[in-house]
């Protein structure tokens, strides 16, 4: 089978979804099959602009000494010779800026065409800035782009299927091939492309898309939620459309339980994720202050990730004199990032939306123990008492007890983290959820091929 995958992330960009479409992608050629994936590759205009201004103010130099040297006539007065200067100053500017870009961001000199693991993946250029975040600006240049790059490439890949993550932003991608060249393709519901009220950052946004968005589900041959959480917020905008459930999983043998967890030094609590409104880190930093004024073991806290909420929570830190306790280490390398979680002693959340997060399942096949809260896709994950505790949204002091229990029990820590690994060995692992996906291929594969049998007939 030949499955086309729309994903405006894909590693090295973005989180959990651009990483779940690339195992699954390796997952499928592993089971014989060939998968082409279309995803993003960050450009900057900076260059561009810069070269463009500077070629503009030499112009107006050259035009200048033309006029000096052949008509006798000195127009320096009209005014050219400051624009001359501005737009050389200018481009010097955009170029300095451009190269500054190019050297700092993790995200630059991603290749057009390059084979992963024998996944075939094409990067369209897109005005993406951030590795972590992606504005709507941003989304809708990767709408146009993909959508341009998607109808040539269909041409020649003839792909059975259309796997599209996310619906929106890329959805009407999907919706466009199939008016087009006819090609059934199944919408994989990852967490915020769903709305909701939780989703903050779109609240607005979704007040006119939502008929949209119901629209593109309607229309899609499929539709997958990560979580049985999610497919009930789901329900909410399409009531009567099936919607499958699919969990994603873990890469078991990148993620494992370090050899040998040091047990001297205070415990060590690990956050990893964006922040972002809906992940709530600030409840996770009111928790931590409130356990800094109990009578619990030694402990510290490690913030991996990245987001437009990092200086209000460093404020935060600041504030409730928290920064022995609290650390910020940034957006660590995919590569990297399993060292920290060998180091940790237990993963805490306190978000209040997922999909099915990625980083909950790493935790657990890294054998940790899970603190969270109670939000859509935790509940698959987290056995309350398990491996882990679930405790209600928005309340810093449930959470800061529940992580208290786990402070002062390496007993219980160690057991908690066994079963997380079990769970994890059990249930996510990628070549079973694969399966599953090629599956709803085959089924909308074959309701296409009747339909066409049908109208033929």
């Amino acid at each position: 089978m030949r499955i086309l995958i729309i994903n405006y992330e894909f590693p090295p960009i973005g989180a959990g979804g651009g990483q779940a479409s690339q195992k699954i992608a390796e997952c499928l050629v592993e089971m014989g099959h060939t998968v082409r994936v279309v995803t993003s590759r960050p450009t900057q205009l900076y260059t561009l602009m810069g070269n463009g201004s500077l070629l503009l103010g030499f112009a107006f130099w050259v035009y200048l000494a033309y006029a000096k040297l052949s008509w006798g006539e000195d127009i320096s007065d009209h005014g050219f010779t400051l624009l001359g200067t501005l737009l050389l100053l200018t481009g010097f500017i955009l170029r300095a800026t451009g190269l500054i870009w190019e050297l700092i961001m993790p995200i630059r000199g991603l290749k057009p065409v390059e084979f992963i693991e024998g996944v075939e993946v094409h990067r369209v250029p897109v005005m993406r800035q951030r590795q972590d975040y992606c504005t709507t600006f941003e989304m809708a240049t990767f709408l146009i782009s993909g959508a341009w790059y998607s109808l040539w490439q269909v041409r020649e890949f003839r792909p059975d299927v259309v796997h599209v993550f996310f619906g929106i932003p890329d959805g009407p991608i999907g919706w466009l091939l199939k008016r087009i060249y006819g090609l059934p393709y199944l919408i994989s519901l990852r967490g915020a492309d769903v709305p909701s009220d939780e989703v903050k950052r779109f609240a607005k946004h979704y007040k006119v898309l939502r008929p949209v968005v119901r629209w593109l589900w309607r229309d899609a041959d499929a539709l997958v939620a990560v979580s049985n959480g999610l497919r009930s917020y789901a329900k909410e905008t399409a009531s009567d459309l099936p919607i499958q459930v699919i969990p994603n999983a873990i890469d078991l043998s990148e993620f494992t339980p370090a050899l040998h967890r040091k047990t001297d030094g205070p415990v060590r609590l690990l956050y990893v994720g964006r922040f972002n409104t809906f992940k709530n880190v600030e409840t996770l930093i009111e928790a931590v202050g409130k356990l800094n004024q109990m009578d619990v073991s030694d402990f510290e806290l490690e913030l991996v990730g990245e987001g437009e909420q990092r200086p209000v929570l460093e404020r935060m830190v600041s504030e409730l004199g928290l920064t022995r306790r609290v650390r910020f280490t940034g957006w660590v390398a995919r590569d990297r990032i399993a060292d920290h979680y060998r180091r940790a002693d237990i993963f805490v959340t306190a978000t209040t939306w997922e999909g099915m997060p990625n980083t909950v399942l790493e935790a657990m096949a890294c054998g940790l123990p899970v603190v969270g809260t109670q939000a859509s896709g935790l509940h698959e994950l987290v056995r309350d008492g398990v491996n882990g505790y679930l405790v209600p949204m928005k309340d810093p002091s449930a959470l800061a007890k529940a992580l208290a229990r786990l402070l002062d029990n390496g007993y219980e820590r160690r057991r908690m983290g066994r079963q997380s690994r079990k769970l994890a060995e059990r249930e996510f692992a990628w070549e079973y959820i694969a399966e599953q996906y090629v599956k709803v291929y085959e089924q909308v594969t074959q309701l296409r091929n009747t339909q066409h049998a049908t109208r033929n007939t």
